[in-house]
C-alpha cells in the first residue's frame, strides 16, 4: 500500500537549529511566505511569548506542507533537557 503522507520529526539538543531548519523547510516548500528567525522572535513555529522571550522551543509544534505528491507533517520539538518530556510525548 502506497501512502502520500509522511511525518518527519526534528530532534536534537538545545540550540542546534531545529526550529531554524523547520522554518527554512516551510519557507522553501512555499508553506510560509516569510522566513522568520528565532533570534528575531518571528519564527512561525515559536507561537508562545515565553518561547519568543527565551529563544527556545518549549512546546512541540506541527506544520503541514506539500512536497510534490507527498503531504508532509513536520514536527518541531524542544531540545532543552527541562522539556524532554514534551519531546518524548511527541514521539
Amino acid at each position: 500500500m502506497k501512502t502520500n503522507q509522511l511525518t518527519v520529526g526534528i530532534l536534537a539538543h538545545v540550540d542546534s537549529g531545529k526550529t531554524t531548519l523547520a522554518e527554512s523547510i516551510l519557507y522553501i516548500s512555499g508553506a510560509i511566505r516569510k522566513l522568520g528567525r528565532v533570534d528575531h522572535k518571528d519564527a512561525f513555529l515559536d507561537t508562545y511569548a515565553l518561547e519568543k522571550n527565551r529563544g527556545i522551543t518549549i512546546f512541540s509544534k506541527q506544520a503541514r506542507f506539500q512536497l510534490g505528491e507527498k503531504e508532509i507533517t513536520l514536527l518541531d520539538t524542544p531540545g532543552h533537557v527541562d522539556f524532554s518530556a514534551e519531546m518524548e510525548r511527541t514521539l
